[in-house]
């Protein structure tokens, strides 16, 4: 990040300003992006832009700011600090390369893109224009995933032996047809596992680590509308040794559960639809609840906590507002987001390797040749 864009963060968060942001793509997660910066105290939606003007004129009226014509103008608009990237997957690409040659900090929901290449070229476009560039995996800031990753840290797991996850949803044929790029390969890039389980592919190889290889099988089982894939089955090699599978479908009726297992030689955790339902540490074995240790907090839902506005929030619970605070925070101190470009491509490399193995009916090695 340059020195001129680092002191005009500062500036804005001296004089108590809030960042403007404006938000590119109308549909149901650009309201929800809304939604979650109108509870930042440090941030406002400054804009919005669509391909059908009308919807942007209409996010406009309900959450304030300025309807765009087009996405052009809204990067013309000195006023406007940071994009948060809202279209289908395939679009990210290009809008984020041209947000960030017009000086624009970037915020882009997953996938960051549905092409390896073009992923890298927005984190190469972003570090030379010297802009932020974040990519949405907000499960990582569930407090589950948060608790999680410090259980690792502090070595409470041994060597890890297993980490496996599961997506097991329902979308009907309605759900695609609301949208033409939906099951698409050209703008939705894949199907169940690049749509909806790329969530939960980040937190696998967020937990067990870079991983060596993937062999994997996809298939259409009940969504003959669409081109992509609606179940998936893999399996991963880590590069510490440990092993994991995956699986992950949007036929199964009428929606089950997310899960993800994390299984050491000494410990092991549970997360289900994003909370912890088991965890247990050797040497624990007779103190504190679920044979936790007492010295570690055991509050899986943490209490709720008022904001100076007046609207409550789960301090973990609400992931989006928490990476769209933290996004926010490192625009105004000049310091790494959280959830990276370079972490972003983690993900989309394992999905990409999924597919590839697939293709190819062979195990796929990683990193990718592209």
């Amino acid at each position: 990040m340059s020195q001129e864009h680092i002191k005009a963060a500062r500036r804005v968060k001296i004089m108590g300003e809030r960042l403007k942001i404006g938000i590119v793509g109308c549909g149901v997660i650009g309201r929800h992006h809304a939604q979650q910066l109108q509870l930042l105290e440090t941030a406002v939606t400054a804009g919005f832009v669509d391909s059908v003007q009308e919807k942007a004129e209409q996010y406009a009226i309900e959450f304030g700011g300025r309807a765009y014509s087009n996405y052009a103008d809204m990067l013309q608009d000195p006023e406007i600090t940071a994009v948060s990237i809202c279209t289908p997957s395939g679009m990210h690409g290009e809008m984020t390369i041209a947000a960030a040659r017009a000086k624009k900090h970037v915020i882009v929901e997953k996938p960051m893109d549905i092409n390896m290449a073009m992923a890298q070229r927005m984190v190469e476009e972003c570090r030379e224009e010297g802009v932020m560039l974040a990519g949405i995996f907000q499960h990582r800031f569930d407090y589950a995933s948060l608790r999680v990753k410090q259980m690792l840290e502090e070595g409470r797991f041994g060597k890890l032996i297993l980490v496996n996850g599961n997506v097991h949803w329902y979308r009907s044929d309605a759900y695609y047809e609301s949208g033409d790029w939906r099951g698409t390969w050209t703008l939705d890039g894949g199907g169940v596992l690049m749509n909806q389980a790329i969530h939960t592919v980040d937190l696998v190889q967020y937990f067990g680590g870079p991983v060596l290889e993937v062999t994997a099988k996809t298939a259409n089982r009940t969504h003959p509308l669409i081109e992509t894939e609606d179940v998936v089955a893999a399996l991963f090699s880590f590069q510490n040794g440990a092993m994991g599978s995956f699986t992950a479908t949007s036929s199964a009726y009428p929606g089950l559960n997310t899960r993800v297992e994390i299984i050491g030689e000494t410990g092991t955790c549970i997360i289900e639809n994003n909370k912890i339902i088991y965890e247990h540490y050797k040497g624990a074995e007779n103190i504190g609840t679920h044979g936790m240790d007492p010295s570690v907090s055991n509050q899986w839902e943490p209490e709720l906590e008022a904001s100076s506005q007046g609207v409550y929030h789960k301090v973990y619970g609400d992931s989006h507002f928490s990476q769209l605070s933290n996004f926010v925070e490192a625009i105004c101190t000049g310091h790494e987001p959280r959830v990276s470009g370079e972490d972003s491509l983690h993900a989309l490399e394992l999905v990409l390797a999924v597919y590839r193995s697939q293709e190819t009916r062979q195990t796929v090695l990683l990193p990718l040749e592209l």
